[in-house]
């Protein structure tokens, strides 16, 4: 490619980022908008189980043996799990413990947030998207990290979660509670946990409720997050669940524009209304990944309308997905593909 043709490209580029936020985006973050603030991926969750789970002799070894073997042999972690049909008293092993090593790197985030030690583009671009007349911006996320929520503090906005405001917080019922500044709303950022948060628990009653947590479980508490592969989608019909997804349902429905952030394509409650208004309303959306998932590939290919743009990094340089350049085109210019120069780009 020469000189002129890649500045023609880059100008594109720069053009369909604004354009995104100008549209005042549903941003959508998957785990690698969590990975880079020093949260566990799949990878090292998977390796956290592998060290940390003790099953009790019979089925819960017999099942946990399968898991492991399935990891062993190069299964990722949600595919592993969903081989195996694991008893009930696994399974809230399992799901004690992926809560136990999310919470301990989101401790160690919020104590970098509050000293200042920790930078956030998405806080970047929530104060650019609020220079407008936007009073509300929708996140929609599979991630039970508070990322958002520390992004959205430093940013210096309120954010909403789905429960009242307090320190032992039950769930917001009928109208969404608003926030105000003096005689004014508030700007507010809505965070649609689809597979729940760390800061959600349910007692031995059943009773929901968000409470502050440390790095132990509350006792007499269970944590409501929704575990990769583990009876991943029959718990979302219950709530908090379910009202955090038809939350997200809604802000997807009315989306003028999609900013996916690490998201791999990979979850079923977010997809269909991401297909809906690209491929039948053409929508524009941006995708900016390390790497794009084959998922993410394909919904490029099948369901992404005419008005996309996916950024990936390509060796030292970038690989950006046009209408006009289905395929990837690479260009030379290194970590377009990043938040912190999108933002750049954007805003």
């Amino acid at each position: 490619m020469n000189a002129i043709d890649e500045d023609k490209i880059l100008e594109q580029i720069a053009v369909a980022a604004q354009h995104c936020v100008q549209q005042h985006p549903v941003i959508i973050l998957g785990s690698g908008a969590s990975v880079v603030h020093g949260l566990r991926g799949m990878g090292d969750l998977a390796q956290y189980l592998r060290d940390h789970i003790q099953p009790d002799e019979g089925e819960e070894a017999d099942a946990w043996l399968l898991i492991r073997t399935a990891l062993n042999n190069g299964d990722g972690l949600e595919e592993a799990l969903l081989k195996t049909a694991a008893p009930l008293s696994l399974v809230e092993k399992i799901v004690a413990l992926t809560w136990q090593a999310i919470a301990e790197d989101d401790i160690a985030l919020m104590g970098r947030a509050a000293r200042g030690q920790e930078h956030f583009n998405l806080s970047d671009l929530l104060q650019g998207m609020f220079k407008s007349t936007h009073m509300i911006t929708n996140i929609v996320t599979p991630n039970y990290d508070r990322v958002a929520e520390y992004a959205s503090d430093i940013a210096g906005y309120f954010h909403a979660t789905g429960f009242e405001p307090g320190i032992i917080r039950n769930r917001e019922r009928g109208d969404l509670v608003s926030m105000r500044r003096g005689a004014h709303l508030a700007r507010t950022v809505r965070i649609w946990k689809v597979h729940g948060s760390l800061d959600w628990f349910a007692d031995k009653a059943g009773r929901v409720v968000s409470l502050p947590f440390s790095e132990r479980l509350p006792e007499g508490f269970e944590p409501l997050i929704v575990t990769p592969g583990v009876s991943k989608y029959e718990r979302t019909h219950d709530e908090p669940f379910r009202s955090a997804i038809q939350g997200a349902d809604r802000a997807l429905d009315q989306a003028a524009s999609f900013l996916c952030v690490g998201y791999g394509f990979r979850d079923r409650h977010i997809q269909p209304k991401i297909v809906d208004k690209c491929r039948q309303r053409n929508v524009p959306i941006v995708i900016l990944a390390r790497t794009l998932t084959d998922e993410a590939k394909g919904f490029l290919a099948d369901s992404a309308g005419q008005a996309y743009m996916a950024l990936e990094r390509d060796g030292e340089g970038t690989r950006v997905f046009l209408p006009e350049h289905p395929e990837g085109l690479s260009i030379g210019h290194p970590d377009l593909w990043s938040f912190d120069n999108f933002n750049k780009m954007a805003l």
